[in-house]
Formats: C-alpha cells, sequence, structure tokens
C-alpha cells in the first residue's frame, strides 16, 4: 500500500546504498524484508533486480527481470540488465534486440553501450563494436570491459602490439578481470614473449579456474619456446579434467541439482 511504501522509502534508500556501498548481501536483506511487505512494490522490485544481476545471478535475475516485464515495467535500464543476462546466457539475438533499445532510447545508460559494444563483438561485427566501446570510453574513460573489449577486437585484427596494449589499460583498472589477463597472454605469446604470456595466463586461470583456454595456450608455450613437458602435462591433465567436468555437467539428469554449473 501507498502507506507501506511511504515508510519503507528510507529502508529502500538505505539498501540502495548498501548496493553502493559494495554490500549487496545487505541489500538484498532489506529489499526482501520490503517485499515480504508489499510484493507488489515496483521499485522494490527493480533494486532486487539489479542486485541479482550485479552479483551475476542470472536465473534469480531474469526471474526478476520477467516479474516487472509482466507488470509493464519498461525502461532502458531494464532492457540494458535484460540484454546483459542473454548475452551472459549465449542468447545473442536476445541480447542485442534488448541492448539495441537501451542504446538508443538512452545512450549514457550506465553499462549499456559496454554491453552493446560486447555483444556486437561476440557476432564479429568488429567496427561496429569498436565504434559502441569507443562511446562506452568516452562517457566512462575507466571502463575496464570496454577496454579489454577493445584489446579482443586488436587481437582478432592479429594487431597484437595493439591488444596488449589495450589490455593492460584494463588492468590498470581493474586486476581483477580476468579476461583481460587472457587477451594480454595471448598477445604475448604472439610477440614471442612467452615467459610474460606464461605469467599472465596463469593469473587468468587463478581468477577463472574453470576456463579451459588459458590451459591450451600454456599448454603451446610449454611445448614449444619454453621446452617445459612437466609443465604441458600438467596443463593437459588441467584442460582435460574441466572438459570431463563440463561434459557430467551437460548430461546431467533433469532435476540433480548436487553440481552448481
Amino acid at each position: 500500500s501507498a502507506a507501506v511504501r511511504s515508510d519503507g522509502l528510507d529502508a529502500l534508500q538505505a539498501a540502495i546504498r548498501k548496493l553502493e556501498e559494495g554490500h549487496p548481501d545487505e541489500a538484498l536483506t532489506s529489499v526482501t524484508s520490503l517485499l515480504a511487505v508489499d510484493s507488489e512494490w515496483i521499485a522494490a522490485r527493480q533494486l532486487l533486480a539489479e542486485i541479482h544481476y550485479r552479483c551475476g545471478e542470472w536465473k534469480q535475475a531474469q526471474q526478476a527481470i520477467d516479474w516487472l516485464i509482466y507488470h509493464g515495467v519498461e525502461s532502458p535500464r531494464l532492457a540494458k540488465m535484460a540484454g546483459g543476462v542473454a548475452l551472459a546466457s549465449h542468447d545473442l539475438p536476445l541480447a542485442l534486440a534488448n541492448l539495441d533499445y537501451a542504446v538508443h532510447v538512452s545512450p549514457d545508460t550506465p553499462g549499456a553501450q559496454t554491453l552493446w559494444g560486447l555483444s556486437l563483438l561476440r557476432g564479429r561485427r568488429l567496427e561496429a563494436a569498436e565504434e559502441a566501446l569507443s562511446d562506452a570510453l568516452a562517457i566512462t574513460p575507466a571502463d575496464s570491459r570496454a577496454l579489454d573489449g577493445l584489446a579482443a577486437i586488436q587481437l582478432l585484427r592479429s594487431d597484437f602490439a595493439g591488444a596488449a596494449d589495450w589490455a593492460l589499460q584494463a588492468l590498470e583498472h581493474d586486476m581483477g578481470l580476468y579476461s583481460a589477463h587472457y587477451h594480454l597472454g595471448v598477445a604475448l605469446c604472439h610477440l614471442e614473449r612467452p615467459e610474460a604470456a606464461r605469467q599472465a595466463l596463469e593469473v587468468c586461470l587463478r581468477l577463472n579456474p574453470r576456463r579451459a583456454a588459458p590451459c591450451f595456450w600454456l599448454i603451446r608455450l610449454a611445448k614449444g619456446p619454453l621446452k617445459n613437458e612437466q609443465l604441458a602435462t600438467e596443463y593437459q591433465g588441467r584442460a582435460s579434467q574441466m572438459i570431463r567436468e563440463r561434459r557430467s555437467v551437460r548430461v546431467r539428469p533433469e532435476g540433480d541439482t548436487s553440481t552448481r554449473s
């Protein structure tokens, strides 16, 4: 009711501040309490979607987004989140449709230009992706994902020095961005700097142990310029284990939730 929402506005604002301060769990606890009292409160539902989205909890974010769409909510910010979830779920057509709407209706929507550029990159539309990512950097010069996206574009163009430069710029702003370490490592492989490439790829693997691609590059380095068969065998074993685990997840019986994917 309106009276309940009026009383809860301070709590909602406090939850928003908690999220912005980097405390999503506390924000989630607060907004869940508000929705327990008034489940139809649109603003609280929007915050719920935002919390799950920022935490990379795609299933829960999609459920919150679906509720809002069903209740007639339409906005560039909601479209950006829907596009981001679709991109993370490898649904490129849906990602492009949502993000196209978000960037054309409100180009300054935080993060929308970056996601739009990354979606275009996923579709190998390199010139359009480069333009979108450049637009994102004009809005937020320290956007590490946009910088890393430009690194990926230069890799696809075989401009390995350019790729390394963009990846290093991304890492200046976010050392935890595993994809930037990966793009840097691949670029350094091509630039014939094997030890530096190994370090970048190993950092990528530490940040995202389930990613197989760094292992294959590390195997290539170990068998080639590093001349380290023991290292090659170690990473071959890790890559094989990852592939087995992925296959076991794909064939898991319906309803079996023993392993998170």
